[in-house]
């Protein structure tokens, strides 16, 4: 298979992108998760009283702030994985596949019932570990056989770049100064 170098980097990069913000979606979630059980555990046990301006204040502050930081993990996720799904048309007829399609449509379907459901805490965290789970699994297989496609082993990660006598050589990339440094010599004397 012969794709598009620009192609296979774009899709490398969104593969990336999409893991890392499922990732920051997951610790988000599951952050949430906690201080929410620790919160419910605090007015159950009577440490905090929930008729409290600060107990009040602190819920609703806590609950702005980790629906901000979900709220930007969802859009960096969106725009990522419709990144990684168009170009991974590019790199294969067959784009993502039934995978990495259903791995993110598990994904999606899992964090969606996770916000909509009233289910309890715990349920709601397990539910988002599942759905991480779901949709990076479905990446990294489509990665996986993209890779096995294209012959790229450096489509996870990036490699560093080799640098060969090659490209020291001027008269390879650009011939009017390999002309300029072969017209001036050497100098002999540095004083």
């Amino acid at each position: 298979m012969n794709a598009h170098e620009g192609d296979l980097d774009t899709f490398a990069l969104a593969t990336r992108r999409v893991i890392r913000f499922s990732m920051g979606y997951l610790v988000v979630a599951l952050l949430t998760t906690g201080l929410t059980l620790a919160g419910v555990l605090a007015l159950k046990s009577g440490a905090a009283d929930p008729l409290s301006v600060g107990t009040r204040a602190g819920f609703l502050l806590g609950g702005l702030v980790a629906g901000l930081a979900i709220l930007v993990c969802v859009i960096g996720l969106l725009v990522s994985t419709v990144v990684w799904i168009v170009s991974a048309h590019k790199v294969t007829p067959t784009g993502p596949g039934a995978v990495g399609y259903g791995g993110l449509l598990l994904a999606v379907l899992l964090m969606t019932l996770g916000h909509v459901l009233t289910l309890p805490t715990a349920a709601a965290g397990a539910m988002q570990i599942v759905a991480w789970l779901a949709l990076v699994t479905g990446v990294l297989l489509t990665r996986s056989r993209i890779r096995r496609l294209t012959g790229r082993p450096d489509l996870g990660g990036r490699l560093r770049p080799t640098v060969t006598s090659d490209d020291w050589d001027a008269s390879r990339w650009d011939p009017e100064v390999a002309r300029e440094i072969e017209r001036r010599g050497r100098p002999t004397d540095l004083r």
